[in-house]
């Protein structure tokens, strides 16, 4: 599938659709811009990209068979779980800076209306967000937290609420990557959803769910 996507062209008639768009008016142009390369794209970049999450989803399938559905656990160290959570901050950076750069690459923006890379304040202020994410949930790690935990042997009744919905969002993010064609993503979101479930493995409330 990613090979034949190599071998297709990104319009199908590259020449009516420069001449569609070169006829667009002044109102809503972008609109009927996207309207116009959605009648003339090809499935491309769309068979490029579900392509690359296929691999990544066979990657997981074939190290979670290797492990053992059962046998998945949570880093044997809060040190290796930090690291964990820095990897999926650094790379969650790249994939945002990458994601531009490949928009820019396909070039599938109005042709008055360019794509531009992130810059440095936007990056800044992603950055400082997953700092300070990461950071907030490592306060986690300082007291009472289990490492090398098996994810199969997670309690229901003893789950703490918060990081059940911090979980549940992370891992709703990795399958919205996935099912959404957006493989850039795909990576930082996998790491943060482990992130997570081994927060919420590691940390049992006190308190029995009713």
């Amino acid at each position: 599938m990613a090979l034949h996507s190599y071998s297709l062209p990104i319009y199908v008639d590259e020449v009516l659709f420069k001449r569609e768009v070169a006829q667009i008016g002044n109102i809503d142009a972008a609109q009927h811009f996207y309207i116009i390369q959605k009648k003339y794209l090809t499935l491309k970049y769309t068979l490029l990209d579900y392509s690359v999450c296929a691999f990544l989803l066979g990657i997981v399938s074939i190290a979670i068979s290797s492990i053992g559905f059962n046998n998945l656990r949570s880093p044997s160290s809060t040190i290796s779980l930090t690291f964990i959570g820095i990897a999926a901050v650094g790379l969650s950076v790249v994939a945002y800076y990458s994601d531009g750069m490949v928009h820019l690459s396909r070039d599938l923006s109005p042709p008055w209306s360019p794509i531009h890379l992130p810059d440095n304040e936007s990056l800044k202020k992603l950055l400082y967000f997953l700092i300070s994410w990461l950071g907030l949930h490592c306060l986690i790690l300082r007291k009472d937290f289990q490492t090398s935990k098996r994810f199969h042997d997670l309690s229901l009744d003893f789950i703490a609420l918060g990081l059940l919905s911090s979980t549940l969002v992370a891992g709703g993010f990795a399958v919205v990557t996935i099912i959404g064609g957006q493989p850039i993503y795909a990576v930082p979101a996998l790491l943060w959803f482990y992130f997570h479930l081994s927060l919420l493995a590691g940390k049992q409330s006190t308190r029995r769910m009713e």
